[in-house]
């Protein structure tokens, strides 16, 4: 009669990853990442001009590169030596990244949101918003005191752990 074909689900995922280089799944995540990007641009566009926001990017490159880069790296080489890494490394190394994990995420909320945290646009952000800028303070204060809290506890757990199985 005709040429006939064998479809099974197992032989066509078998040839969609043999022709496409990955899963469906793969393929399905990176159209909704693009739409999502492309409603974000959308989004930008519609409320700013495209010179404002080329201007910001490149702001922010230049300041990241020239100035917040060589400032915690030489952060983290200072607290590294004031460590005194020795034969102890493991410990003091992992008591320096219990540290810098929640001083990051504190640094980049802050970075984020520092007008309102700072109390510096109240009156606009009122005005466009109808939400008040009280508590913006108070709440980032918590949260990186909550992160440290938690990395502490991390770190607590780790060294009695290995105090255990030491034992």
């Amino acid at each position: 009669m005709g040429h006939e074909v064998d479809i099974h689900p197992g032989v066509m995922a078998r040839r969609f990853k043999d022709e496409y280089g990955a899963g469906p799944l793969h393929l399905v995540s990176c159209v909704a990442t693009f739409a999502l990007a492309g409603w974000a641009v959308i989004q930008i566009f519609e409320g700013l001009h495209p010179v404002e926001v080329v201007v910001w990017l490149a702001a922010g490159s230049v300041a990241h590169d020239l100035v917040l880069f060589p400032l915690y790296a030489l952060m983290g080489a200072v607290a590294y030596r004031g460590l005194r890494v020795d034969a102890a490394r493991e410990q003091r190394v992992a008591l320096l990244n219990h540290v810098r994990l929640p001083a990051l995420f504190s640094g980049l909320l802050l970075l984020v949101w520092f007008p309102l945290v700072l109390g510096l646009s109240g009156p606009r952000f009122e005005l466009n918003t109808a939400i008040s800028t009280d508590g913006y303070l108070s709440r980032w204060l918590l949260i990186t005191g909550v992160t440290f809290a938690l990395s502490a506890l991390a770190y607590a757990v780790r060294v009695r752990r290995a105090l255990t199985n030491l034992e």
